[in-house]
Protein backbone atom coordinates (compact mmCIF):
# COMPACT_ATOMS: atom_id res chain seq x y z
CA UNK A 1 0.00 0.00 0.00
CA UNK A 2 1.40 3.56 -1.04
CA UNK A 3 2.52 5.73 1.77
CA UNK A 4 -0.11 8.86 1.27
CA UNK A 5 -3.09 5.57 1.14
CA UNK A 6 -1.85 4.25 4.27
CA UNK A 7 -1.68 7.42 5.95
CA UNK A 8 -5.24 8.47 4.96
CA UNK A 9 -6.75 5.77 5.59
CA UNK A 10 -5.20 5.53 9.46
CA UNK A 11 -6.86 8.84 9.26
CA UNK A 12 -10.01 7.60 8.34
CA UNK A 13 -9.83 4.83 11.02
CA UNK A 14 -8.90 7.40 13.56
CA UNK A 15 -12.17 9.24 12.93
CA UNK A 16 -14.80 6.82 11.69
CA UNK A 17 -13.15 3.33 12.78
CA UNK A 18 -15.55 2.76 15.63
CA UNK A 19 -18.22 2.64 13.05
CA UNK A 20 -16.66 -0.63 12.27
CA UNK A 21 -17.47 -4.00 13.01
CA UNK A 22 -14.91 -4.82 16.05
CA UNK A 23 -13.13 -7.49 13.82
CA UNK A 24 -12.80 -4.96 10.98
CA UNK A 25 -11.60 -2.19 13.16
CA UNK A 26 -9.00 -5.13 14.63
CA UNK A 27 -7.91 -6.24 11.18
CA UNK A 28 -7.90 -2.94 9.78
CA UNK A 29 -5.90 -1.49 12.99
CA UNK A 30 -3.40 -4.26 12.85
CA UNK A 31 -2.72 -3.81 9.21
CA UNK A 32 -2.29 -0.19 9.35
CA UNK A 33 -1.13 0.72 12.63
CA UNK A 34 0.80 -2.52 13.29
CA UNK A 35 2.42 -2.90 10.08
CA UNK A 36 1.08 -6.86 9.90
CA UNK A 37 0.61 -8.66 6.68
CA UNK A 38 -2.12 -10.35 5.26
CA UNK A 39 -0.60 -13.52 6.96
CA UNK A 40 0.13 -12.62 9.90
CA UNK A 41 -3.05 -11.07 10.79
CA UNK A 42 -4.81 -14.43 9.48
CA UNK A 43 -2.52 -16.51 11.68
CA UNK A 44 -2.82 -14.28 14.75
CA UNK A 45 -6.58 -14.30 14.34
CA UNK A 46 -6.95 -17.86 13.50
CA UNK A 47 -9.02 -16.84 10.19
CA UNK A 48 -8.13 -17.61 6.69
CA UNK A 49 -5.77 -14.77 4.48
CA UNK A 50 -8.87 -14.97 2.15
CA UNK A 51 -10.71 -13.17 5.29
CA UNK A 52 -8.47 -10.84 5.85
CA UNK A 53 -7.94 -9.12 1.91
CA UNK A 54 -12.00 -9.14 2.51
CA UNK A 55 -12.36 -7.61 5.95
CA UNK A 56 -9.87 -5.10 4.91
CA UNK A 57 -11.27 -4.34 1.70
CA UNK A 58 -14.78 -3.95 3.20
CA UNK A 59 -13.68 -1.83 6.01
CA UNK A 60 -12.18 0.54 3.99
CA UNK A 61 -15.09 0.74 1.26
CA UNK A 62 -16.93 1.94 4.32
CA UNK A 63 -14.53 4.19 5.79
CA UNK A 64 -14.27 5.78 2.22
CA UNK A 65 -18.11 5.82 2.10
CA UNK A 66 -18.53 7.53 5.26
CA UNK A 67 -15.73 10.14 4.65
CA UNK A 68 -17.58 11.00 1.42
CA UNK A 69 -20.87 11.63 2.98
CA UNK A 70 -19.49 13.46 6.41
CA UNK A 71 -16.53 15.04 4.90
CA UNK A 72 -14.91 15.44 8.17
CA UNK A 73 -11.11 14.28 7.23
CA UNK A 74 -11.93 16.95 4.31
CA UNK A 75 -12.58 19.63 6.47
CA UNK A 76 -10.29 18.36 9.43
CA UNK A 77 -7.64 19.06 6.24
CA UNK A 78 -8.76 22.77 5.16
CA UNK A 79 -8.61 23.93 9.17
CA UNK A 80 -5.27 22.80 8.98
CA UNK A 81 -4.43 24.38 5.78
CA UNK A 82 -6.17 27.51 7.11
CA UNK A 83 -4.33 27.42 10.01
CA UNK A 84 -0.93 27.23 7.99
CA UNK A 85 -2.00 29.97 6.05
CA UNK A 86 -2.34 32.15 9.06
CA UNK A 87 0.77 31.37 10.76
CA UNK A 88 2.60 32.21 7.57
CA UNK A 89 0.71 35.52 7.20
CA UNK A 90 1.30 36.31 10.68
CA UNK A 91 5.14 36.12 10.44
CA UNK A 92 5.04 37.60 6.90
CA UNK A 93 3.67 40.65 8.86
CA UNK A 94 5.79 40.40 11.94
CA UNK A 95 8.76 40.55 9.42
CA UNK A 96 7.35 43.72 7.69
CA UNK A 97 7.09 45.12 10.88
CA UNK A 98 10.68 45.03 11.80
CA UNK A 99 11.78 46.68 8.49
Amino acid sequence: MELNKTIRLGMLLDIYGELLTDKKYEILSMYIFDNMSYLEIANSLNISKPAVLDAIKVAENKLESLESKLKILNFRQRLQDIAEKSNNLQQDLLALLKE
